[in-house]
């Protein structure tokens, strides 16, 4: 007989000399039980989790593999409100690339707290993602499209301003320190009244540094390209939708925009970031 012990919705059992433990979440949870109460074979492919979620797979590529309950990324499990979601859209038959795209993105970052955070605190400050896993958000600049923070950086339509990683401030409780800044439409009524320009960017989860974890208002990153201007009383609607498309027209004056993506998603939300752009030329050559 295996030495185990079950106690609730745990079972830790001693298998080919190791100790294994798992909970109720694990696909072969019941049929490991079954097998220790009767004294049956129980070996250590049945603890596997990956072995398991094979057999129940709603979807897999090269690194990641999602069953019904569970998901893996490299093999390794990962529990979070993303992979909740992931699993929750395939189980009801849903599309999920976008989620998927940016959970590959979100975890190349190397800081943990922002690899089980970024996604819900994204959600609650209805900030939405793009069908190759970035994620869309604002940022308010002067009238002459410069920088609020240093007066020196042009943020025009159609360009990336980067700062390298160790130059950002990663400490998630400081609030307004080193680093670029970007944020939900909430925090716009309070950053420089109703002056300046309300910009949409599109962030790449692996570049986030830090973000207060008591509120959804705004974040740091070390990179971000900036898609369009929006009037800032219409921001708060900007984004109805939790997956939009972001798209660069070489062949019609450098058009960048963004529509609402995705199968079920229809409502479209359409800006021609042109206008931005010609706007901070202008506004630059006349000054």
């Amino acid at each position: 007989m295996i030495p185990h012990v079950i106690s609730g919705n745990t079972i830790s059992a001693f298998v080919g000399g190791d100790l294994k433990t798992i909970d109720s979440s694990h696909p072969n949870f019941d049929t490991i039980k079954r097998r220790l109460r009767e004294g049956g074979d129980v070996g250590d492919d049945l603890f596997d989790l990956a072995a398991a979620l094979r057999k129940h797979l709603l979807y897999q590529d090269d690194l990641i593999r999602v069953g019904y309950d569970g998901l893996t990324y490299n093999d390794e499990p990962l529990h979070n409100y993303l992979t909740l979601k992931i699993i929750d859209l395939l189980s009801r038959g849903q599309p999920a690339t976008p989620w998927i795209n940016f959970l590959k993105r979100l975890q190349l970052n190397p800081d943990v707290g922002i690899k089980n955070d970024l996604f819900e605190w994204l959600e609650k400050g209805e900030m939405p993602i793009t069908p190759d896993g970035y994620f869309l958000a604002y940022k308010k600049v002067g009238e002459d499209y410069l920088s609020y923070h240093d007066g020196k950086t042009l943020n025009t339509v159609g360009s990336t301003i980067f700062l390298p990683r160790d130059q950002c401030d990663p400490d998630r409780f400081r609030t307004c320190s080193a680093g670029l800044h970007f944020c939900s439409w909430s925090y716009l009524p309070s950053y420089a009244g109703r002056s300046g320009h309300v910009l949409v960017l599109k962030i790449n989860p692996a570049d986030v540094v830090a973000f207060p974890p008591d509120h959804e208002a705004k974040g740091r990153a070390c990179r971000y390209t900036i898609i369009d201007e929006v009037p800032e009383d219409e921001a708060q609607h900007a984004f109805p939708a939790p997956v939009y498309s972001t798209f660069y027209d070489e062949d019609d004056d450098d058009v960048w925009g963004y529509h609402a993506s995705d199968a079920g998603y229809i409502k479209e939300n359409l800006y021609t970031g042109i206008f931005g752009k010609l706007k901070a030329w202008t506004k630059r050559l006349l000054n």
